[in-house]
């Protein structure tokens, strides 16, 4: 996996206090048939996903695509496993290659057409894991081969467009969501691991409310002003949340029995994909966003304050 997500995560900013515990729904993603494991990656407003499933007798990782039922359409974008890693409401998929034996430097960038055709972004390794419903523009992330770093960067139709534009000092970055206003949502590591939300030379630092929180990365965004990501313990695990914009306000993203909880993805209704040490779900913070079928989870909130690490340059 990308090299970025293995530096170590330390510190905190902000101070915050828990106001609400409120019930959730979680829905389970069904299993890829003859798989070892599923993750389920991104969700557009349709609540058709894409991910990735490892085969039960080929032991490749294979990128998919479907609805929650069960009924999904696999393919590979290359060699040494693929992930899809978003799709949006026409269709178009991103996501990298390689995924089961390469890092940042090695991984291929795929863009799925939904007539099938795969587009390389050529020149450029690392890995696509957003993309927007109104101009299919992507965030991903690129190796930087001269500085040996990995940079947040933007693209559109199967092309690197431009890197997003990091104030701060910092030694490695991440673009991992983006909407339809080309609002990007991502991390960068200073240290310690900070989210941020940015447009243009505008960007927010996001640090999840916690003195437990050692590192806080963002990765998708929707429409209507969420966000989702993850904040990583003391111990290295990893939880998550969703984060309303415009109040500040974060609710945690639970799964029972689960000590690791990835947030990836959000389409504008707030159902969330995520995948967990526990299996793969779709999360939604009010029932009426989820499809049928899931179980009520318990989903604090928690007030984030401005402070010096979450403003505006």
């Amino acid at each position: 996996m990308l090299a970025l997500r293995s530096f170590f995560l330390s510190c905190v900013a902000f101070a915050a206090a828990v106001v609400a515990t409120q019930a959730a729904v979680l829905v389970p993603v069904p299993a890829a048939p003859n798989s070892t494991s599923t993750t389920a990656f991104g969700i557009n407003d349709a609540n058709k996903i894409s991910g990735s499933y490892v085969g039960a007798g080929d032991g490749i990782e294979h990128a998919f695509f479907g609805t929650l039922d069960g009924k999904y359409t696999s393919f590979d974008a290359g060699e040494g496993g693929s992930e899809a890693r978003a799709i949006n409401n026409g269709g178009y998929i991103v996501g990298y290659s390689n995924s089961q034996h390469g890092f940042t430097s090695d991984t291929p960038i795929f863009e799925r057409l939904p007539n099938g055709k795969l587009l390389t972004v050529a020149g450029l390794f690392g890995r696509a894991q957003g993309i927007d419903n109104a101009k299919n523009r992507f965030a991903g992330t690129r190796w930087d081969a001269a500085n040996h770093q990995a940079v947040a960067f933007k693209g559109v139709h199967g092309k690197y467009r431009k890197d997003v534009r990091i104030p701060q000092v910092h030694q490695a970055s991440e673009a991992n969501g983006i909407n339809s206003d080309g609002l990007v949502v991502g991390d960068y590591f200073r240290p310690p691991m900070h989210g941020f939300i940015g447009s243009g030379n505008k960007m927010q630092i996001v640090d999840y409310p916690s003195d437990k929180a050692s590192g806080t990365l963002l990765e998708g965004i929707n429409d209507v002003g969420q966000a989702v990501g993850q904040w990583v313990d003391e111990n290295g695990n990893a939880h998550s949340f969703l984060l309303d914009i415009a109040t500040n306000t974060f609710t945690d993203i639970n799964v029972n029995g689960a000590s690791n909880v990835y947030a990836w993805n959000i389409n504008n209704a707030g159902a969330v994909a995520l995948s967990s040490n526990a299996g793969s779900f779709v999360w939604c913070k009010k029932k009426s966003a989820c499809p049928a079928g899931g179980t009520a989870v318990a989903a604090p909130e928690h007030a984030g304050k401005f402070g010096p690490r979450l403003h505006w340059h």
